[in-house]
């Protein structure tokens, strides 16, 4: 697969690896890219992406991950070489809605993984394997607005998940005039199907449709070129 050639906006010339998404944000995501640039190409993963095998279009690489077991394999990270990506999005995530004692500690370590400990060591594969990403321009990780920056009643594992997530990189993007742009989006509530109907969020209408954020997404990827 030949190089993509360097530019600043989303082009029909990118190559975008979205992970996480089958289903909320990065299917929300990859429906409006796939509209706003129906040329350029396209790698999806997560766990049931094949789910979406016929959703999705020619230029579409399905690649089915499960971003819950560490650590990134080999043969993961040589399919995204392949794929020569100059954009990746990590939309992975998500945690237990309850009490924290409540709820089994696999359900935690499910949370943590997912949205923490997996997308840390992608990014350090990525960064002290740069030479083998050379079309590279950004990756964007998917904060939480609420999250990442105070408690959140019955979301524990999920919240200490993305205040880890968030120092991770805040501190990396301190450390070094980076090629790579390392990218934080932090959106507040999306209604989702891993948000329960009785949660407070929606419950306020605080929750935001996933398309909505979608589009906040990209006027981010766009605006932080």
């Amino acid at each position: 697969m030949s190089k993509p050639t360097p530019f600043e906006k989303l082009s029909n010339q990118d190559h975008i690896v979205i992970l996480g998404a089958s289903r909320g944000l990065g299917w929300a995501l990859y429906r409006q890219l796939i509209t706003k640039i129906p040329e350029a190409q396209f790698l999806l993963s997560s766990r049931k992406i094949f789910d979406r095998q016929m959703q999705v279009e020619k230029n579409t690489t399905l690649l089915a991950q499960d971003f819950s077991k560490n650590p990134v394999a080999d043969d993961f990270l040589n399919s995204l070489k392949q794929f020569q990506p100059t954009r990746i999005i990590y939309v992975a995530g998500g945690g237990p809605f309850g009490p924290y004692a409540a709820k089994k500690w696999s359900d935690h370590q499910w949370a943590i993984t997912t949205t923490f400990l997996y997308p840390a060591e992608l990014l350090h594969r990525l960064l002290s394997q740069d030479e083998n990403f050379p079309g590279l321009r950004q990756v964007i990780f998917v904060g939480s607005q609420i999250a990442e920056s105070k408690p959140d009643p019955n979301a524990a594992s999920y919240a200490a998940a993305k205040h880890a997530l968030k120092g991770l990189l805040t501190t990396v993007q301190l450390e070094q005039a980076l090629k790579l742009k390392i990218l934080l989006f932090s959106p507040g509530y999306m209604q989702t199907e891993l948000i329960p109907a009785g949660s407070w969020p929606i419950q306020q209408g605080l929750a935001q449709e996933a398309a909505v954020v979608a589009d906040q997404l990209i006027e981010f990827i766009e605006k932080n070129n």
